[in-house]
């Protein structure tokens, strides 16, 4: 598991995550932080009036803020069943950084928030995350609320992206004890299918994944619709604390599955988002 972070609030709710899920589990963790290169590439109407010993002590600043938000995140992860390692990268691009480090640690899985410092906007995805979320290699979970994980919504659709993510959400649910709830979103997007065949084949992909969980009661259902908007109503209106997804579905038109809805769901739902590679 890596776990980057950079002292942020936000960044401390997806370090609980990640240590609640990691002692869970007894994961190996790797905290990492980032001091961003655009410390030392100051814009250059700016950077000629800044003396060298402001820019060092800017430097020093940063550097130092850097290694007490790794002590931070290393104190939740104390006392459990965690193997921690933790990192400071100077002068780097984050989102770069986060990619090759997760390559070179053999990560099965990214917790990153939704946001860092100085990112307005509460649940849409920070310019980071996003190209986390895009370039990764292995599972991504984006944090957008706390430890509690009592329902986990899974998007299905009969791919094996679906399937992976399925498997994830249960094992996530056995350790915490959550309701799982399997939705399909058919559409109708051919004249010559009608709504009830839509719904039909839904139907039977939500039953075909369920039979793959032997391990505790899903609930199934199937919505006619557009599937971002609709998964994003689902989870918000019925206060699911997870949406559990695969990173690509079957049909690379987009039309009737999955696809790209993972990428879309993850920028804009208002709760946690796991997405499945």
């Amino acid at each position: 598991m890596l776990v980057p972070t950079d002292g942020s609030s936000f960044s401390f709710q997806n370090e609980e995550v990640a240590a609640n899920i990691a002692n869970k589990f007894n994961s190996r963790v790797t905290v990492l932080h980032v001091v961003p290169h655009a410390i030392r590439h100051l814009p250059m109407e700016f950077a000629q009036q800044v003396p060298d010993s402001i820019r060092k002590e800017m430097e020093g600043w940063f550097l130092q803020r850097g290694k007490q938000a790794l002590e931070e995140a290393k104190r939740l992860f104390a006392g459990g069943n965690v193997q921690l390692d933790s990192m400071l990268v100077e002068f780097a691009n984050p989102a770069e950084t986060i990619l090759k480090v997760a390559g070179e640690k053999k990560s099965d899985i990214i917790v990153i928030g939704n946001r860092g410092t100085g990112e307005i906007e509460e649940f849409t995805l920070g310019s980071v995350a996003e190209k986390v979320l895009r370039y990764a290699e292995c599972t991504v979970l984006i944090v957008k609320r706390g430890t509690a994980i009592s329902k986990i919504l899974v998007a299905v659709d009969g791919s094996k992206h679906a399937q992976k993510a399925l498997e994830y959400a249960v094992q996530l649910a056995l350790k915490y004890n959550a309701s799982v709830t399997l939705i399909n979103v058919a559409q109708t997007v051919y004249p010559y299918l009608k709504a009830d065949a839509a719904k039909s084949i839904g139907q039977l992909i939500v039953s075909e994944a369920a039979k793959h969980v032997k391990e505790l009661k899903v609930d199934k259902r199937v919505e006619i619709g557009g599937p971002t908007k609709t998964i994003l109503e689902v989870a918000k209106n019925e206060n699911y604390d997870l949406i559990a997804l695969g990173c690509r579905g079957l049909n690379p038109a987009e039309r009737f599955l999955l696809g790209c809805v993972s990428d879309k769901v993850a920028g804009h739902a208002q709760c946690s988002v796991l997405i499945v590679k």
